[in-house]
């Protein structure tokens, strides 16, 4: 159960969430499957920049708990997903490796990055498919309505992406955006519902986001 910090400013108090990495990893029994990622990870970035040289296995544990973050405020993966900027698999391979039912689409146009989420996803038989394509062209040859939900962590979302997330996904279908929407308010259609969340993970030294936007049906 997460620790409720109450901050107060200006007379109102916030109640919000602190959550610990292990906990996390512990709860969907993932800590050697997502500690077989990290290294993959590590040992690809010696030849080719995925991640940030100076990223350690624990600041690549922590990233990989805070991309489970979204279930516990209640969004539970199922069916077909897709992951736009996919980089070096987070979230997409966190939630593949947690939820084994789960299928993924990963857009990754960076080559050198798409050529490891393929051997990785191949080495590790996840059902899962990457296109090195621009977003926007890559939605143009898929089957509109045919996912379930969707994610988004290192890519700023704008219209166009918008867009072509709302084509993808089933009525009532969820994006998940790992930042707060208040900065990009201009460019959500009304066609999306959002719920922003805030939280503290590890500790309360930096205030986390998380935004859940809903498809209307």
């Amino acid at each position: 159960m997460p620790v409720i910090i109450d901050r107060q400013s200006m007379a109102v108090s916030a109640k919000i969430p602190l959550f610990h990495s292990e906990d996390i990893i512990a709860k969907y029994n993932i800590k050697d499957a997502v500690n077989g990622f990290i290294n993959a990870v590590l040992d690809y970035n010696k030849k080719v920049n995925i991640v940030s040289r100076e990223t350690s296995v624990p600041d690549l544990l922590k990233i990989a708990a805070d991309c489970l973050v979204p279930l516990e405020f209640g969004m539970l993966p199922r069916g077909r997903f897709f992951d736009i900027g996919s980089g070096g698999g987070f979230p997409a391979i966190v939630f593949l490796l947690a939820f084994p039912g789960v299928e993924a689409t990963l857009f990754e146009r960076i080559g050198k990055k798409a050529v490891f989420l393929r051997d990785f996803i191949r080495q590790s038989h996840l059902p899962a498919e990457v296109i090195d394509l621009d977003f926007a062209e890559a939605v143009r040859r898929l089957e509109p309505g045919s996912f379930d939900f969707g994610t988004i962590k290192l890519v700023r979302p704008d219209r166009k992406i918008f867009r072509g997330a709302g084509s993808l996904l089933r009525p009532s279908g969820r994006l998940i955006y790992y930042a707060s929407a208040e900065k990009i308010s201009s460019d959500v259609p009304g066609s999306f519902e959002r719920v922003i969340h805030n939280y503290y993970l590890d500790d309360i030294k930096q205030l986390r986001a998380i935004t859940i936007f809903s498809k209307r049906d």
